[in-house]
Order: C-alpha cells, then structure tokens, then sequence
C-alpha cells in the first residue's frame, strides 16, 4: 500500500513538472532547439522496402542524422538532408565531424553512450573546424551536452524529447521495483519472457492515474516532437484526444509482449540514457566505422524545407524520398502539401521511390 501511494505521489511530482513547463511547450517553434536527440523511425524497414544502390540519389529529413547514415552504408550516390531546424542539422553536423576526427572508441563514448568526459574543453575544438558558422555558434554554448556533468549526464537526456526521457527515467526510480523491471524486461532472451515480466511486474506499477494522464496530453505530446496538427490525427486513430494514452498503453503492450525487445535500441536509449554494442544504430557499430568515414562526403546539409530545397534546386534529380512523418505537420495546410509534392515530382527521376509515415489510420490528405 505504502509503495503504491508513493509511486503515486511521485507520478503527481512527474506530472506538476510537465505542467510546469506548458508555457514554454507553446513557444516551441521546433526551429530553436533540438527536438529528436536520435530517430524513431526503423532504418531498417526503410532499406527493405527501398533496396537502396550505388545509383540513387537520395532526399531525407535531416532528424538526428542517425538514419542517414544507415543509408549511407548501402553506399547510394548521394544523400542531401533536409531540415528547417537549424538545430537538427547542427546535430549531423557534429557527427559527421565526430566520424571524421574521432577514433572509434571517443566516437561510440560520444554517441553510443551519450558521454564524452571533457568534450567541451579537449574534443569540440577538434570537431569545430568541420561545422558551419550556425552550427559552430550552435555548439560553442550547448558542447557541455558531451561532457557527462551535471544532473542531465547523457547526451540522450538533453533536447525536449531526452528531457522527457530523462523526467520519466527519474519516476522509474523513484517507484519501488519499476527500474528493477524493466532492466529485466530489457535483458529477456525471449518474447515469452517478456510477456511475463511486462504484465506481472511492469504494467501494474507503471500505468497509474497520472502516468496515464501525462501521456495524452498536449505537453507531453509536444515535447515527444508530435505537434498540435498531427496530435489531431493521432486522437483521429486512437478514436479521441481522451482515448490517445490508451492507444499509447496498447502499443508500448505491442512492443513489449509481441516483438524481440533486446534489439530494440529505441526504448533502450530512453530508458538508460545510452545503447550498448549489442544494441544501438548501425551507425554506431565498430564494422561500420571506416566504411562511414570514407563515405561521409557525400552527404549535403540544408536548413531549408523540402519544398524550398528543391524549387531552388531544380537540376538536382532525386530517386529515392525518404519523408518521415513531416506530412503530418502540414495536414492542415493542402495549399503547403500541393507545393510541395508538385516540387517532389518536378525533380524526381525516372520511376521514382517514395516513402513517409503517417500517425493517421489513412492518409487521404496527402
């Protein structure tokens, strides 16, 4: 009993905390700060469905850049990224400065495990010649994300969705027995295995009355990178703004009970605040290190949108579209989404590959 009305006593400090920061939420323009500290979406689905080769010309959204350079190890042509967050892209940046100035071992301590004791003062100024002058002013303020100080060590709790991470990871511990749990669930061999640990140990002391509160809320979906148009397609799914948490609860149960979570380097990072070798983006193992060093060149940056890249960009000719779940973002806007498709076909190839996600059951406004 006594567990119990701490785990809700602390739920109440998580949740007051969140609601603390609601009025900075609303001034987020995701084009001040970062938001995606890493990428959600599975590279890995996207080199199966695209069968990406030395012939292909590829656009994307720059993200966390982890993904682009998972692309890049099936070696296509050339990769431009495309991001109007200025901070985003200062992100890849920086890594792609890492790989090129780093040994592996610096490189896996910087963004395998979030830490790099001393970035700030030994490591960013070798990184810094290779950074644009935006990018450059970027991380002369915010280098001491690396250097594992402060209450926020890891990298991974830093941008606004690590700072999610971070609030939820410090409840974990605070519950009696759920940081326990779900380092077992973590560690389960089989999809068995966790099945049971999930619904004996993790369920009944993770879904209280405001964990399930915060996570249909507008706050928290804000600071997950979800903003306020494609949270209307998310209720649109989930049947209402009031029933999104228990969609949220019904797909975490998905990925708990029914996939191998041990190679499920998303929810670890979050939970830990790093990966490990065994499990963590291809972009961070040790096989890959070279080959992504002798690549990196051809990646190409932009702080634009995709409409704004191409139309200015007319003769470049892609084959292969990468678009995340931007669309969404301009589900309001048909005029913007018009534009920006007439852009996308303006300057494909022939027979040209395209792929985005969508948080709606259809996406008939595309």
């Amino acid at each position: 009993m006594l567990a119990k009305l701490w785990s809700l006593f602390m739920g109440y400090i998580v949740y007051a905390i969140i609601r603390k920061i609601s009025s900075a939420v609303e001034k987020i323009s995701y084009k001040n700060k970062i938001i995606f500290n890493t990428v959600w979406e599975d590279p890995r689905l996207d080199k199966e469905a695209l069968n990406i080769n030395s012939e292909d010309t590829i656009l994307t959204i720059s993200s966390g850049g982890c993904n682009a350079l998972a692309l890049l190890l099936e070696n296509p042509k050339h990769i431009y990224l495309v991001d109007r967050n200025p901070c985003q892209n200062a992100l890849v940046e920086l890594k792609i400065a890492a790989i090129k100035n780093l040994d592996y071992d610096n490189f896996w301590k910087m963004f395998g495990e979030g830490v790099l004791p001393e970035f700030s003062t030994k490591f960013y100024p070798l990184l810094r010649q290779d950074l644009s002058p935006e990018s450059q002013k970027y991380w002369d303020a915010k280098a001491f994300y690396f250097d594992g100080t402060g209450i926020k060590r890891s990298f991974y709790w830093r941008g606004t969705c690590g700072t999610v991470a971070w609030l939820v990871s410090w409840y974990f511990g605070l519950v009696p027995g759920l940081k326990h749990a779900l380092c077992t669930l973590l560690n389960a061999k089989t999809v068995e295995e966790q099945k049971i640990v999930y619904e004996n140990f993790v369920a009944p002391k993770l879904w209280n009355f405001f964990i399930r509160n915060i996570i249909k809320s507008e706050v928290y979906l804000s600071w997950t990178g979800i903003p306020l148009p494609q949270q209307k397609l998310l209720a649109g799914t989930a049947g209402s703004f009031e029933t999104i948490g228990q969609w949220i609860m019904e797909q975490l149960e998905i990925v708990c009970t029914k996939l191998p979570i041990h190679e499920n380097y998303f929810w670890r990072v979050y939970l830990n605040g790093r990966y490990t070798k065994d499990c963590c983006p291809d972009y961070l193992k040790m096989e890959n290190f070279q080959k992504l060093r002798k690549s990196v060149h051809k990646i190409t940056i932009n702080t634009q949108t995709i409409t704004e890249f191409l139309q200015s960009n007319p003769k470049t000719k892609i084959s292969t579209y990468i678009l995340l779940d931007h669309m969404d973002w301009m589900a309001e806007h048909p005029n913007l989404l018009t534009e920006e498709w007439e852009a996308i076909f303006a300057n494909a190839t022939k027979n040209p590959k395209f792929l985005w996600r969508s948080a709606a059951p259809d996406a008939d406004f595309v």
